[in-house]
């Protein structure tokens, strides 16, 4: 009988703070999150800006691809990119560049709506990056 009181006491103290963790916070984002492909990102870019190699990646020539994935915002800015993949010395000025892309925003039921996106950035230092 008193392990039948204690686990009613013990439910009663639990159980408001459970049903709590279940709520789901006001500033949580849309219950569809949708994620566009690279290619479908690639059609809605209107402005590139070129990866500024550092010096010592010319000297070594390093060359690869970079993946950053990204929210694409609702005015078709870049928020929140992050490295994926891709050779150290080259992360940080492909990051750069990529926060510098211009997108037109993506439409979802004629209204803009932030997504989900991926872009991959070759990086060649022969070529992409002239000796200054």
């Amino acid at each position: 009988m008193r392990a039948v009181s204690c686990f009613v006491l013990l439910s009663a103290i639990l159980a408001p703070s459970l049903s709590a963790q279940t709520k789901a916070p006001s500033d949580a984002r849309p219950p569809y999150e949708i994620n566009i492909s690279a290619g479908v990102a690639e059609k809605l870019l209107t402005h590139k800006e070129p990866v500024a190699c550092p010096h010592i990646s010319m000297a070594a020539r390093i060359t690869g691809t970079v993946v950053v994935v990204f929210v694409l915002g609702k005015n078709g800015d870049v928020l929140h990119p992050h490295i994926v993949s891709g050779p150290a010395m080259l992360r940080r000025p492909v990051l750069d560049a990529v926060r510098k892309y211009k997108y037109k925003p993506y439409l979802f039921n004629g209204k803009p709506i932030e997504v989900d996106t991926t872009v991959s950035v070759l990086v060649n230092t022969l070529v992409d990056c002239p000796a200054d």
